[in-house]
């Protein structure tokens, strides 16, 4: 059966206006309708605009903060995306560089789409910290195996992810499906940097988890403190983990796992008191050659918490 343009709107229309079906259901009914239509580009286009904004009441979650997954496979690097190539699919707002990018999207979305729904893959596989849960993710964190794009919290974690690879793909294969239903991760804000995010994940049997993102030696102004001096860094990134907890509903004596990145071990060790003193003995200490939020810092400090106290985060869910 072919459609003509005005039969084609009048169904889009009403589809939209009656929300008969979920999106997800909707797309698949149309698709098998238009199809010989959406294979030109101006009316996938226009479908892609009446459909993929979302006019479904609640604004649905912006996936992977914007970035374009297509460009992960195009371009070989993360790209963000553009407000005016977006597309809903799935619960979330999928967001391109171009609009020839969002119409491979549109064709084969299981293809570009991030595993996971585009969660932290080393999240949904975890046993160790937390249990298997939803995370933020770090768009430049990322690696493509087997065709397949994976996302982790943070570059830290993604080095933690690889190793082990093909054991964390299965373990998480395995996981997603009870992972998919549980709550969004809410991110804590203020006083913690939004990069890193610090976030409340919930993990299985109803409890709830502390994740602050990695801290280094800035003060509330966002000024280096200590420059080449590892103890006053260490102290400044220990105090901004202690404020990251309590935004957080949880406290130094909650944590349960700290890591620290450090571009001179041997210093760390010499300041490793000082480390102590304010947030217990480091789990683990790894040496690199630099740290990403720039040459002045040496440390930088991530830490896992089981807060006793109700959360006091009010941000709203974010991915």
């Amino acid at each position: 059966m072919r459609l003509t343009l005005p039969q084609t709107a009048r169904i889009i229309r009403n589809c939209a206006v009656t929300r008969r079906v979920s999106f997800a259901n909707e797309e698949r009914v149309l698709a098998a309708y238009l199809s010989p239509l959406l294979r030109s580009g101006p009316l996938l286009g226009l479908f892609v605009v009446l459909l993929g904004r979302g006019a479904w009441g609640e604004e649905a979650r912006l996936s992977i903060s914007g970035y374009d997954p297509v460009a992960y496979f195009t371009d070989g690097q993360p790209v963000p995306g553009k407000t005016e190539f977006e597309y809903a699919w799935r619960d979330a707002r999928w967001r391109f560089a171009s609009a020839a990018h969002r119409d491979l999207f549109v064709k084969d979305p299981e293809h570009y789409a991030p595993q996971y729904d585009g969660y932290c893959a080393m999240g949904v596989a975890d046993v160790a910290v937390f249990g298997p849960h939803k995370d933020t993710v770090d768009p430049e964190a990322w690696a493509i195996v087997d065709g397949k794009l994976y996302l982790t919290h943070t570059r830290h974690t993604m080095e933690r992810w690889r190793p082990n690879l093909a054991e964390n793909v299965k373990r998480a294969d395995a996981n997603w499906p009870a992972v998919a239903h549980q709550p969004e991760p809410v991110s804590v804000g203020p006083p913690c940097a939004d990069r890193p995010p610090s976030v409340i994940v919930s993990v299985q049997g109803g409890g709830r988890r502390v994740n602050v993102g990695g801290q280094v030696a800035v003060d509330k102004n966002d000024n280096v403190v200590g420059k080449r001096d590892m103890r006053a860094q260490i102290e400044q990134a220990a105090k901004n983990v202690q404020a990251c907890l309590e935004a957080a509903g949880a406290k130094a004596s909650d944590i349960v796992l700290t890591r620290a990145y450090v571009t001179d071990a041997d210093a760390f060790k010499q300041n490793a008191d000082v480390f102590a003193r304010y947030l217990g003995p480091a789990s683990t200490v790894t040496p690199v050659a630099s740290l990403s939020a720039g040459p002045d810092f040496l440390v930088e400090i991530e830490a896992v918490a089981n807060p006793t106290s109700p959360t006091s985060a009010n941000s709203e869910p974010k991915r």
